[in-house]
C-alpha cells in the first residue's frame, strides 16, 4: 500500500474522533470542578479511568485515542490538577502533558516567624502547621526561611516546603555576602541574627542601614543592643509598649540584660534587612527611638536620646 493510500485511511478516522469530541463537548452536563491527582508512573489507561470516574471526561476511549494520536503516552506529568467537565479532552491532555498542575499562591511578609509561616501554610491547605514547625525546629531554619511569593501544590510534603524557603534564602545570601561578613568580623549566622532584629525594628527601608549602624556601633563598644524587638520575642507576644518589668525578663534573647547578639534569629528577614546588616550607614549614632509615625529619631548621645524619649511619651 502506498503511503498516500495509508494517509487516506487514517485521516477519516482522525476526523471522526474530532467530531465526536466536539459533539461531546457540546453536550456536557452542569459545570463541575474537581482536583485530580496524577501519581508518578500511572498509565494513561488508569488516568483515563480516574478522569471518567470524576466525570471530567465522557469517554475513556476517546481520551486514550487522543493520547495515541499525539504520542504522549509517556509524557504525563505527576501532580494535582484542577480540572472541570467543561474542558475539552485536548485541553485536559495538554495540561497533564505540560504539567500545568494546580498551585496555591502564598506571600510571606518580611519578618514573619516560622510559626506565622506555618499557620499561613495550613490555612492555605498547603501542609500541616505542626509538621512544618517540627522540621524548622529540627533543622534550625528560623531566620533562613526567605520571605517571598511562592506557589505550592495543596497537601505538599512539609520537608519540600521548608526546603523551598531555605533554598531561596541560599540564592539571596551569596558568597559575596559571606565575604562581606568576614570583613566585618562576623559569621553568616551573626549577619542573619542582626538582620532579623533590624527587620523587626525598622518600618521603612531607608532607615534599615541607620538602625544597623546603631547596632554595629553598640557591638563595637561592647554595649548591650537594648532592642525592644528581642524582648518582645522573649515574651512570646506582642505589646504596644514595654514596661520596665518586661525589660528584665530572664531570657538569652533579652538584649537589655545580655551583651552581644542573641543566640538565634528572632524573625525571617528580607533582602533589605540582610543587606543593611552587612552595609550599615556611616554614622556615630548610638541610640534610636520610635517617634510614633512609623519612623525613628536617632541620637549620638544619651542626653539627646532621653530628651526625644520624653517627647515621645508626651505625644502618647
Amino acid at each position: 500500500m502506498k503511503p498516500k493510500d495509508k494517509l487516506y485511511k487514517v485521516v477519516p478516522g482522525i476526523v471522526v474522533v474530532i467530531i465526536i469530541v466536539l459533539i461531546l463537548g457540546l453536550t456536557r452536563p452542569e459545570y463541575q470542578e474537581v482536583f485530580v491527582k496524577v501519581p508518578h508512573g500511572l498509565t494513561p489507561i488508569k488516568i483515563a479511568e480516574i478522569l471518567k470516574k470524576e466525570k471530567i471526561i465522557r469517554s475513556k476511549n476517546i481520551f486514550l485515542t487522543l493520547v495515541w494520536l499525539t504520542r504522549t503516552e509517556k509524557k504525563f506529568k505527576p501532580g494535582i490538577y484542577k480540572l472541570n467537565n467543561k474542558m475539552s479532552n485536548f485541553t485536559i491532555l495538554r495540561d497533564i502533558v505540560k504539567g500545568n498542575t494546580y498551585k496555591i499562591k502564598i506571600t510571606v511578609p518580611e519578618g514573619f516567624l516560622s510559626k506565622e509561616i506555618a499557620e499561613l501554610l495550613e490555612d492555605k491547605g498547603i501542609c500541616s502547621e505542626k509538621e512544618f514547625l517540627k522540621i524548622v525546629k529540627n533543622k534550625k531554619l528560623e531566620g533562613y526561611l526567605f520571605p517571598e511569593t511562592y506557589f505550592f501544590e495543596p497537601n505538599s510534603k512539609e520537608e519540600d516546603i521548608a526546603e523551598a524557603f531555605n533554598s531561596q534564602f541560599g540564592k539571596i545570601f551569596t558568597n559575596g555576602f559571606s565575604k562581606r561578613a568576614r570583613e566585618l568580623g562576623m559569621t553568616d549566622k551573626d549577619v542573619v541574627v542582626l538582620a532579623s532584629i533590624i527587620e523587626k525594628e525598622a518600618k521603612r527601608d531607608e532607615e534599615r542601614p541607620l538602625i544597623s549602624a546603631v547596632f554595629h556601633n553598640r557591638l563595637k563598644k561592647r554595649w548591650n543592643l537594648e532592642s525592644c524587638a528581642t524582648v518582645l520575642y522573649a515574651l512570646g507576644k506582642h505589646k504596644e509598649f514595654l514596661t520596665y518589668k518586661d525589660l528584665e525578663i530572664d531570657s538569652p534573647f533579652n538584649t537589655y540584660i545580655n551583651p552581644g547578639l542573641p543566640p538565634a534569629p528572632i524573625s525571617n528577614p528580607g533582602f533589605a534587612s540582610i543587606k543593611a546588616a552587612l552595609y550599615p550607614a556611616s554614622t556615630d549614632d548610638m541610640f534610636f527611638v520610635a517617634d510614633g509615625s512609623g519612623t525613628h529619631k536617632f541620637s549620638k548621645y544619651a542626653e539627646e536620646h532621653n530628651s526625644k524619649k520624653r517627647q515621645r511619651k508626651k505625644k502618647r
